[in-house]
């Protein structure tokens, strides 16, 4: 049986830190709570030392943007930040939001600056355009959208609208968004996809999943068994997967702790054997109940 290689060419540089848990306590299976501010100094500074150069955070992220700006004013590294326009409050300009953000991070410009949902752009179309005049102020590098589901951007697509990064979900469960990577590529648009772990349900028991989520349970086992087999963690199996995929840009990963930074600079050195790989592809999952978390039952 062909073996996990766990020694090969690390990819942290297509790792990019998610922060959400620096400001809430985010995850299904996230035992912890909001990581204190003073494990956060040591998470980024691994994180730099390691190779990963970029951080994703938001307004609607709690404490997070704060917190990153208390560390980093104390820090040598640099890393270039993303943040993104809060949903929930449309009243807000996208300069002032982004303002705010950068205050908060205690920085002068960002690499990225996404609205947190699609909903405010196709409520606000012109939203587009004030994004493009924060690039042309210099506020923020690069600009785009964060989206749940495909004809989202099939629809921004079509519109030919002008952005540099898409960030949506991927795992091997979904794969929703797969046939619209060469395209994406194709425009030079970034693609950066999240929820590889799926917040955390690929490392809960099947027979301890709550009743809303039962029904992922066959699939669910049968990753835990094809990564026994192969003798490798879970944890790894799911980054490979993603990382394998030549059309996705970067992959954002959540951590809880310093020791699951370390975990995932060590997974993205996985190279998963080709019928590993094969065997994954069938435990595509359709139910959106399942693979968007915000359509599961307030815990």
């Amino acid at each position: 049986m062909p073996q996990i290689s766990l020694t090969g060419q690390a990819h942290t540089h297509r790792l990019i830190l998610g922060t959400a848990q620096f400001g809430l306590p985010y995850g299904i299976s996230n035992q912890r709570g909001q990581v204190p501010e003073t494990e956060v100094a040591g998470i980024l500074a691994e994180a730099h030392n390691a190779g990963i150069d970029t951080l994703d955070t938001a307004a609607a992220y709690g404490s997070s943007e704060q917190c990153l700006g208390n560390v980093l004013s104390t820090s040598p590294d640099n890393f270039r930040i993303i943040s993104k326009y809060p949903p929930n409050q449309p009243d807000k300009s996208i300069a002032q939001a982004c303002h705010e953000s950068l205050e908060q991070l205690r920085m002068v410009k960002l690499y990225g600056y996404l609205l947190h949902s699609y909903a405010s752009y196709s409520n606000k179309p012109s939203a587009l355009d004030d994004l493009q005049q924060l690039k042309a102020s210099g506020l923020a590098e690069k600009v785009g959208v964060s989206l749940y589901h495909p004809a989202e951007a099939e629809a921004l697509l079509k519109q030919e609208a002008k952005i540099d990064i898409l960030q949506f979900p991927y795992s091997i469960f979904d794969r929703r968004f797969e046939e619209l990577l060469p395209e994406l590529r194709k425009r030079g648009i970034e693609t950066h996809v999240r929820s590889v772990y799926l917040q955390g349900l690929f490392f809960m028991q099947p027979t301890e999943l709550p009743p809303y989520l039962q029904e992922a349970s066959p699939k669910l086992e049968r990753l835990q068994q094809l990564a026994n087999a192969y003798q490798v963690p879970v944890g790894a199996v799911c980054l490979a997967f993603a990382l394998s995929n030549p059309y996705i840009s970067q992959v954002v990963i959540g951590v809880e702790s310093l020791q699951t930074l370390q975990e995932n600079i060590r997974y993205s050195s996985t190279t998963l054997p080709e019928a590993l790989y094969t065997a994954l592809l069938e435990l595509k999952e359709e139910n959106e109940t399942i693979l968007l978390p915000y359509k599961w039952p307030a815990r």
